[in-house]
Formats: C-alpha cells, sequence, structure tokens
C-alpha cells in the first residue's frame, strides 16, 4: 500500500536528493528534499483518519518549497491540532475508521497505533528537515492539513544547480588557460552533479557526464580524470567502455 501511494509522477518530486561531501569529512551524506517515510507516514495518516461519510476527498499536494496534507475534518479527541504540533505520540488516540486502522496494522503498514506522527517527525528531524505544521491555528475550520517544508540545503543547492545549468546551455571549448578562482565553485558544483548520479545509478560514462553538465567531451574527460586524482572516484574499463564510481 505504502508503495502504492507514492508511484504516481510525484514520486520522484518528493524523492530527489544530493549526495553532500563535507570538507572536513571523509564520508559522504545524502539530503533529500523530503524524507520519503514522512510521505508515506502522512500519506497512511490522511487514509486511516478521513471521515468516508463526507463526500470530500483527501488532498495532497505537492508545491517547490512544501507539501501539504488535507483531510477535511478535525482529529478525533481527545488528540487536538494543537497536540499535533507539540506531541510526537498518542496513546490513547481514537480512531475514525478502526477496521481500516486494524487491516494496516495486520499487513504491517503501520508499526504501532498512534505512532505515525512521531515517525514522520523523526525522519524529518534525521533528514535536518524543517519542523512539520499541523493547521488550522483556531477552533472553528473543519479540516486537518500537515505541512512539511523542504530540506533548506537541499533547496539552496536547487537553486546553485540551476544557475549553473543555466549558464551551461553552451557547451564550453576545452580550457586553454589555468582555471581562475572564480571558477572554482563552477567545478565543484558540476562534481557535486557527478557524484549525485552515481549516488543514484551506480556508475558514470563519459557520455553520461557529458550529457548531465552539458560540456565540451574534453572538458568533461578532463573533469573526471582530476576527480580520480582526487580520489573521488575510482576509473573502471578503457576507453568507450571506461565507467567511473564512487570511492568506498
Amino acid at each position: 500500500m505504502k508503495e502504492y501511494l507514492v508511484s504516481t509522477n510525484a514520486k520522484e518530486a518528493i524523492q530527489a536528493s544530493y549526495t553532500i561531501r563535507d570538507a572536513d569529512k571523509i564520508e559522504h551524506r545524502i539530503v533529500y528534499n523530503w524524507p520519503l517515510a514522512a510521505f508515506e507516514e502522512l500519506a497512511t495518516n490522511c487514509i486511516l483518519h478521513k471521515r468516508y461519510e463526507s463526500p470530500n476527498y483527501i488532498g495532497i499536494y505537492v508545491y517547490s518549497d512544501r507539501i501539504a496534507f488535507v483531510n477535511h475534518n478535525r482529529p478525533m479527541p481527545p488528540v487536538t491540532i494543537e497536540a499535533m504540533n507539540s506531541q510526537s505520540s498518542f496513546d490513547n488516540r481514537k480512531y475514525l475508521n478502526p477496521e481500516l486502522k486494524d487491516m494496516f496494522f495486520a499487513l504491517n503498514l503501520i508499526e504501532s497505533y498512534g505512532s505515525g506522527i512521531r515517525r514522520a517527525k523523526e525522519a524529518l528531524k534525521s533528514n535536518r528537515s524543517p519542523k512539520m505544521e499541523f493547521l488550522p491555528n483556531n477552533d472553528y475550520d473543519d479540516y486537518t492539513m500537515a505541512v512539511i517544508y523542504i530540506n533548506e540545503e537541499f533547496a539552496e543547492i536547487s537553486k546553485d544547480e540551476k544557475k549553473i545549468i543555466e549558464s551551461d546551455k553552451k557547451p564550453i571549448k576545452a580550457d586553454k588557460k589555468p582555471i581562475k578562482a572564480d571558477k572554482k565553485p563552477i567545478k565543484m558544483e558540476r562534481k557535486s552533479l557527478i557524484l549525485n548520479y552515481i549516488a543514484q545509478n551506480g556508475s558514470i560514462s563519459n557520455r553520461e557526464a557529458k550529457k548531465i553538465l552539458n560540456l565540451a567531451e574534453s572538458t568533461v574527460k578532463r573533469l573526471l580524470k582530476e576527480m580520480v586524482d582526487e580520489g573521488l572516484l575510482r576509473s573502471e574499463g578503457e576507453r568507450k567502455s571506461r565507467r567511473y564510481t564512487g570511492r568506498d
């Protein structure tokens, strides 16, 4: 069930990632725009806590900077919107649809009763994402909305990457002069794109690197060789069959 919830075109939008290598650390880390576990838990909560006698729909809205999960009913007492913002678990939570709850539990789609919000909050914290927010902040609107916000580091990298891609629309001729200091940030971003591609696909070829960077072939080969010399990549194969993998 949870895999089905994210098997639409929205899956790529909620599972984009960057591989980060901090200058003072050997190992890398991966930062997601939104952690998949948080999306799964909140989508499951929408199904469990919908008032099905109402014709209103469950709404999941994916924006560039946030995802909103909407049910057109309030949580059942004693749970309140305020408590959902301040607490992580609800031992005495009541369910509008106990049959669905028991079925989801039997199918191992929920680990324990009343723990979905806790797992969503933990997933966001582990991804260094902003805290989720439950709305409305009043006592009269009859809906419940959970909002998770994009990881700020991911958003910043994505913004910088977009600028680089826009500036590199035309192929760059082979460099004849030493790279100046002001070009170093661009080179670092290109290396980050290559490392991110390898993290998602296992390896990269000269042709694939040329495609994602939109650079001249000679420039791409020189960049990949430099990354091998720096210990960031490992080269396997010869000539056209050569591929590059990350260092363990």
